[in-house]
C-alpha cells in the first residue's frame, strides 16, 4: 500500500504542497536575474555575446556598466595571453595564445587567429591596457569584440594642422580608461583628457600644475594607475620621463638614470617603474628605487638566442609578463616565428616555436611561405566587453562567430 500511493502523480503533488507549506517559501520556476548575470560574468566572452541573443532582457543586462565592470574584474583573475598582430601586403592578422604553462622548446599547439578588416590597426599607440589597445587617427580597438570605436577630435584647442599624441591609461579604482593627449609641435601645459564611457567631450586638465613639455616617444606605458611616457621640457635640452596619475590627473617629472642608452622600453618590475635595453646576449635593467630623489638601480642579464648566427637586428624587446619574464620576438619572418621568456630572478631563458601553427594559420588565411610579416606583440592581454551593443539582429551575431 505504502509503494501505491508513493507511486501515484497526485500523492507526490500533495506531498510537495506540504514541503512548501513547512517553510512557508514556495520553490521559485526560475533563476533570479542577478543570479544569472553572476553566472555570465564568469563565462568566457564569446559566450557571452551569444548569450545576447536568448531575450531582451539579458542583452539589455549584458550591457550594463556594472555587468561589464564585473566581467573586467573576473577576468584580471584569468590566465592573460599573448597577442601577436601579424601585418603583410595581403592583410592584418591576429593571432592569440596563452603565454604561461608552455615548456622550454616546446611548440604551442593552443591557438587562436582572425583577419582585422579595419586597415587602421597597425602601429598601435599602447600595449593591452585592461584589454583595449590605442592605435592611431585616436581609435580605440578591443581585439575581443573585433572592433574599433574612433574617438572624437580633441576640439577647438587642438586644430587639425597641430600634432599631438595620445595615451591610453587606465585606473583600476575606478575602473576607468582615459586617454590623454598633448600637443606635440610646440609646448604645453594644457593637455587634454577623455575619460572613455563616461558619455563626456574632450576636457583640459586643471588640476594640479603640469609643467610645459612635449612628448618625445610615441608609446606610453601605464601600470599601476600611473602612466608614463618620455617628454622633454621648455628650455631644457635633456629628456625626461613624465608621469600622470590617472585619478587624480596630476604630473610629475623623473629623470633618467645616467648613462642610459637612447632606445629604452617602460616596463613594470616588481611594482616599480624599470628601464629594459638589450645589446645581442645583453639585457640591462634599471630599476626606480626612488621617483623623488631619481634614483636608479643596475642589473645586468644574458640572453641565451636559440641560434648563434641569429642577426642582431632580427629580436626585438617586447615587454613583460605578469610573471615578470621578459618577452623578446623577431620583428619579421616569413615561414616560422619563435618567442623567448627571459626570467630575470632564475637567469634562465625557455623558447616556444610556432611551426606546425602558422602553417595551418597560414592555410587558413591564403598566406604563403614567400609573404614576409612584421609582428607587434600585446604581453597579458585580456579579454574586455567594452563598449558592447545589443545585437541588431540573431543573424549578424551568428555571422560574427562563423
Amino acid at each position: 500500500m505504502r509503494d501505491f500511493k508513493k507511486n501515484q502523480p497526485w500523492m507526490n503533488k500533495k506531498r510537495r504542497r506540504l514541503e512548501r507549506s513547512r517553510d512557508g517559501k514556495p520553490q521559485p520556476n526560475h533563476i533570479p536575474l542577478d543570479l544569472t548575470l553572476e553566472i555570465l560574468s564568469r563565462l568566457p566572452a564569446k559566450l557571452i555575446l551569444r548569450y545576447q541573443c536568448v531575450s531582451k532582457l539579458w542583452s539589455s543586462s549584458i550591457t550594463l556598466p556594472s555587468f561589464i565592470n564585473s566581467f573586467t574584474s573576473r577576468s584580471t583573475s584569468r590566465l592573460p595571453t599573448l597577442l601577436v598582430t601579424f601585418s603583410s601586403s595581403w592583410g592584418d592578422y591576429v593571432f592569440s595564445f596563452p603565454q604561461h604553462q608552455i615548456p622550454d622548446g616546446s611548440t604551442c599547439s593552443s591557438f587562436y587567429s582572425y583577419q582585422i578588416t579595419n586597415t587602421d590597426c597597425d602601429s598601435p599607440r599602447s600595449q593591452s591596457v585592461q584589454g583595449l589597445i590605442l592605435v592611431p587617427v585616436l581609435k580605440i580597438w578591443n581585439p575581443t569584440l573585433r572592433r574599433f570605436l574612433a574617438l572624437p577630435h580633441p576640439g577647438k584647442h587642438m586644430s587639425t594642422r597641430d600634432g599631438w599624441s595620445s595615451y591610453l591609461g587606465y585606473n583600476s579604482l575606478e575602473g576607468k580608461h582615459k586617454v590623454l593627449c598633448v600637443l606635440t609641435n610646440k609646448y604645453s601645459d594644457q593637455p587634454q583628457v577623455l575619460t572613455l564611457g563616461a558619455q563626456e567631450s574632450w576636457r583640459i586638465i586643471t588640476k594640479g600644475r603640469c609643467p610645459m613639455h612635449f612628448p618625445r616617444g610615441e608609446y606610453g606605458r601605464c601600470f599601476n594607475g600611473i602612466l608614463y611616457y618620455t617628454a622633454r621640457l621648455l628650455g631644457d635640452g635633456h629628456d625626461i620621463i613624465m608621469s600622470f596619475d590617472v585619478k587624480s590627473e596630476n604630473f610629475n617629472i623623473i629623470k633618467f638614470p645616467e648613462g642610459r642608452s637612447r632606445k629604452l622600453h617602460m616596463i613594470p618590475y616588481e611594482g616599480r617603474l624599470a628601464l629594459v635595453t638589450h645589446d645581442y646576449h645583453v639585457v640591462k635593467l634599471y630599476i626606480l628605487e626612488d621617483a623623488h630623489g631619481h634614483e636608479w638601480r643596475r642589473e645586468l642579464f644574458v640572453l641565451h638566442l636559440p641560434c648563434e648566427n641569429l642577426r642582431r637586428d632580427c629580436i626585438r624587446f617586447r615587454g613583460i609578463t605578469d610573471a615578470g619574464e621578459f618577452i623578446f620576438a623577431p620583428c619579421c619572418f616569413k615561414e616560422a616565428f619563435y618567442i623567448l621568456y627571459l626570467d630575470p630572478r632564475r637567469s634562465s631563458t625557455r623558447e616556444v616555436f610556432f611551426e606546425r601553427n602558422m602553417g595551418e594559420f597560414r592555410r587558413r588565411c591564403g598566406l604563403s611561405s614567400s609573404h614576409t610579416l612584421t609582428m607587434d606583440v600585446f604581453p597579458n592581454h585580456i579579454e574586455s566587453l567594452f563598449f558592447v551593443e545589443p545585437p541588431p539582429s540573431v543573424l549578424n551575431v551568428t555571422l560574427f562567430f562563423l
